[in-house]
């Protein structure tokens, strides 16, 4: 726009768009009449000059879409918001937590504004569904840099494949006590930064959390090829079999449909009425559930049978409590 706006032309744009986006929400317009009375317009002839103005704004020529489209017709005034007006759009389970997974790295030094994010994400979330949240906030991989002081000279160890002694702080009694190691990996799965390294002498493999280590020395001995199991083992999760997984069927439906082929590929299995069903091996539980509940509504649980009632059981409990 290059020529100075209407302040008075701003102010009843301001006054007729909240009140157009009012009666759009009920499927009707503004009428031009109403348009006048709320807007202090000299005629609904001034109303529609109003309108016409918008078309002067400058758009960046990037935007796929309008912001806000106004138009009038049969003598009312539509409008159309790309996002809806005042009612931001409500989040699945899923949705939710890749938010607070994201906002988790920034918590403790992000200030009050990220806190303040975080607190209302998960007051938001039912008590019923806390604990998938959890799990599934838990088990979200977004990658930030390594963490702490120590990364540079653990990798400088695992790429000369120099014995290294960590001072590390247990889970149980919080002591720090020093271990001497064989560097192998560092990597970030579920939320925490891990070492997977040799224990001299305990003669394993053991993971040990980056946030508990409390000083790293190079020593001088140089290993030969690194010990333990395969890489391979950390190649998704720490999850590893515990003999309870079963094969569970879940079905997706239109979005989440598209997302599952996706992301399974040849293993989703199309169906007639334009829904896939994917095979997994999974261990049937409050996880399971509250993923397929995080799809809202898009995702069932199609077999076993026994699991199906499960989910059956979780949906009832849900009509329940919030019927």
């Amino acid at each position: 726009m290059t020529r100075p706006y209407d302040l008075r032309r701003l102010r009843r744009l301001l006054l007729l768009l909240p009140a157009a986006a009012k009666a759009a929400r009920s499927g009707k317009g503004l009428p031009l009449s109403r348009a006048v009375e709320l807007t202090g317009a000299r005629s609904e002839k001034e109303v529609i000059a109003d309108v016409e103005a918008l078309s002067d704004l400058w758009v960046a020529p990037e935007e796929a879409e309008d912001v806000i489209a106004v138009d009038i017709e049969d003598g009312e005034v539509h409008v159309t918001y790309a996002s809806g007006f005042g009612r931001p759009p409500a989040f699945s389970l899923a949705e939710g937590a890749v938010l607070l997974a994201a906002l988790a790295p920034f918590e403790e030094d992000g200030g009050r504004p990220v806190k303040e994010a975080a607190r209302k994400l998960r007051k938001a979330i039912p008590d019923v569904l806390r604990a998938e949240a959890d799990r599934l906030v838990a088990g979200l991989d977004l990658q930030l840099d390594t963490p702490g002081p120590w990364a540079g000279a653990l990798r400088e160890a695992i790429d000369k494949r120099v014995e290294t002694t960590i001072e590390y702080r247990s889970v149980g009694d919080g002591v720090a006590a020093k271990r001497v190691v064989e560097p192998r990996l560092v990597f970030h799965r579920e939320g925490h930064w891990y070492l997977a390294a040799w224990h001299v002498a305990k003669g394993g493999e053991h993971l040990f959390r980056l946030d508990r280590i409390v000083s790293v020395e190079l020593g001088t001995r140089v290993f030969g090829e690194h010990q333990g199991p395969p890489l391979a083992r950390y190649g998704k999760s720490l999850y590893f079999q515990s003999g309870a997984e079963r094969e569970v069927t879940v079905r997706y439906r239109d979005t989440a449909a598209r997302l599952a082929s996706e992301r399974y590929g040849a293993r989703a299995k199309a169906n007639d009425d334009g829904s896939v069903s994917v095979t997994t091996k999974v261990t049937p539980g409050n996880f399971l559930l509250g993923v397929v509940l995080g799809y809202g509504g898009e995702a069932t649980v199609e077999a076993p049978e026994d699991v199906v009632a499960q989910m059956r059981e979780r949906v009832d409990a849900l009509q329940r409590l919030y019927a």
